[in-house]
């Protein structure tokens, strides 16, 4: 095992995804300056995290490239025939690779035309319920106006009503008390001969109980005829 192989399985655990993004950055930055290695810096550029999080999977993937270098320069350069096949091998890889992802993409576009249908019809029929309630809504309130409106004409018609029923009461007022003024005093022998009076007082009732029962007539001088001559034989 070499110094660099040693050094990559002793390596600390690192996020795949942090480790993953550094060596983008670094074939990125590599691929765009001739093949040279940049610094801690120049790929943090690219990645945007710490440097306390960034330094070791930096130092990772650095050391991977620089196994990687060493172990091609102790190599021979590899054949044209190989590297030919190798090329045929990866561009037949890369057309069924193709082949595959367009497959994938119509299966996917033909289920998400499925649901897209099934979104457009859970839609409509949405749209349509709203539309019931909507109307319903609309119905109801046009019934509580009318309510409204109908309330407001009864309450000034039970105001109205009241009114008339105050003046009317006034009025009644006003006639009887009217009445009152134009009925005739009785006169006094006749609230003494009311069963009340006769109560109230028994020694006038007494008194009045010994007059005769004639009409009460005042006491008139009369001239007394002479008797006849019948009427002095009987003496």
């Amino acid at each position: 095992m070499s110094k660099h192989e040693t050094t990559l399985a002793n390596a600390p655990e690192i996020d795949t995804d942090l480790l993953r993004r550094t060596e983008t950055a670094v074939h990125k930055f590599m691929a765009e300056n001739g093949g040279k290695m940049p610094t801690q810096h120049q790929v943090n550029e690219g990645v945007g995290t710490s440097f306390t999080r960034l330094g070791p999977a930096f130092r990772l993937v650095k050391e991977r490239l620089l196994s990687t270098q060493t172990r091609l320069a102790n190599m021979p350069e590899i054949p044209d025939d190989l590297r030919l096949a190798h090329q045929q091998m990866l561009k037949d890889m890369w057309a069924r690779a193709r082949e595959l992802q367009n497959g994938e993409i119509v299966d996917l576009r033909r289920t998400q035309s499925a649901k897209d249908e099934n979104h457009r019809n859970e839609l409509a029929e949405m749209q349509e319920i709203v539309a019931h309630i909507e109307a319903d809504r609309d119905r109801e309130k046009a019934r509580a106006i009318a309510a409204e409106e109908l309330a407001d004409d009864l309450r000034d018609r039970l105001d109205a009503a009241l009114t008339e029923l105050a003046d009317a009461n006034s009025r009644l007022s006003e006639r009887d008390a009217i009445f009152a003024m134009l009925m005739p005093r009785e006169a006094p022998d006749v609230v003494r001969d009311q069963p009340g009076a006769n109560a109230a007082k028994p020694d006038k009732t007494s008194r009045r109980a010994q007059k005769p029962d004639g009409p009460e007539t005042p006491d008139l001088p009369m001239t007394t005829p002479e008797p006849t001559g019948t009427s002095t034989a009987a003496k």
